[in-house]
């Protein structure tokens, strides 16, 4: 047990501390808009973060379906535009949003329920996390734009993954007897 827990303290420490990776394909031959598009789509965990921190919100009491699609897409936005390109990839952006995946399988095992602010404060975290991808482009109209898709597109994820969860929870109910 303690090689296990002492491998995954060397792991996280790697993760953390690794340097940059440019692991991403350009996507800059189909413009701007869809570079964030995709850029957004192929980086896995980061829309897996938001697909599952929709699930979870989708398993509140109180639904605030279209606020929490607006923060995550407002938030995405920001930091993507924020985030410089050059630095973007790297190790320890990706580690945060695994660990935030990990706090939120967490929080659906426990069925954790808060409050709207605590969901609203958490749908921004996600949309940071998922824009700090960051927007390429050489000028700040270039970054808008590149920024905008990255996060129509993670507000799309939420929004679906909201949908699908809802269609699911009434298909999941029991039939009163």
């Amino acid at each position: 047990m303690r090689r296990l827990s002492g491998g995954a303290l060397a792991a996280c420490a790697y993760g953390v501390c690794a340097s940059p990776a440019y692991a991403h394909t350009e996507f800059a031959s189909l413009g701007v808009f869809w570079s964030g598009a995709l850029h957004f789509l192929f980086s896995f965990e980061r829309p897996a973060l938001v697909v599952a921190f929709a699930i979870w919100a989708a398993t509140q009491k109180q639904r605030v379906d279209a606020v929490v699609v607006c923060a995550i897409g407002l938030g995405a936005f920001v930091a993507a535009l924020a985030t410089r390109s050059d630095v973007a990839d790297s190790h320890s952006a990706s580690m945060v949003a695994i660990v935030a995946l990990l706090l939120l399988g967490g929080a659906s095992i426990r069925r954790l329920q808060f409050g709207v602010r605590q969901i609203m404060i958490a749908a921004v975290s996600c949309g940071l996390i998922a824009g700090a991808i960051g927007a390429a482009g050489e000028t700040i109209k270039d970054r808008a734009i590149n920024a905008s898709a990255l996060s129509l597109v993670a507000a799309a994820a939420a929004a679906y993954a909201l949908m699908a969860s809802s269609f699911v929870a009434r298909w999941r109910r029991p039939a009163s007897v």
